[in-house]
């Protein structure tokens, strides 16, 4: 599950939300990474160019959502450092080398994926062998609010 930590640049840490539209056959729980399509938002996968933030209620829509009805808040991740737990296969942790250059990709909706740099989205800033999680920001390449 993802999680806001804090601001990079505003003093006040407090995380910025806002309501979007939800896409159609969607099921987004809280803690899910969301992207922009077509004027909605829908769960994030690997090589995600357009993420918005964080989910932060659930939600499952049928095959035709009602415009205003079915929506969700979200917790923006422009300007955010966000906590997310980490999988890997061939990589099983992350090292003081991993900070700051390397870009991972995502691996689920609410994961980073270590295996995976290519087309990579999440910069790592710090992390925690023991409870696998990494805190992360998003590439602005890869956020949808620029």
């Amino acid at each position: 599950m993802a999680r806001y930590l804090n601001s990079i640049f505003k003093a006040d840490n407090e995380p910025r939300t806002a309501w979007f539209d939800v896409g159609a056959s969607q099921t987004i729980n809280e803690g899910d990474l969301v992207v922009a399509s077509s004027g909605v938002i829908v769960v994030a996968a690997a090589a995600a160019t357009a993420i918005v933030g964080i989910a932060a209620a659930s939600i499952t829509t049928g095959a035709s959502p009602v415009a205003g009805v079915d929506r969700i808040p979200v917790t923006l991740v422009k300007d955010a450092v966000i906590r997310i737990d980490y999988t890997g296969t061939t990589k099983t942790t992350l090292a003081v080398a991993d900070k700051y250059g390397t870009a991972f990709d995502l691996g689920t909706k609410r994961t980073l994926n270590l295996d995976d740099t290519t087309g990579g989205m999440l910069q790592v800033i710090d992390y925690n062998n023991t409870n696998k999680t990494a805190d992360v920001v998003i590439l602005a390449a890869n956020q949808y609010l620029k």
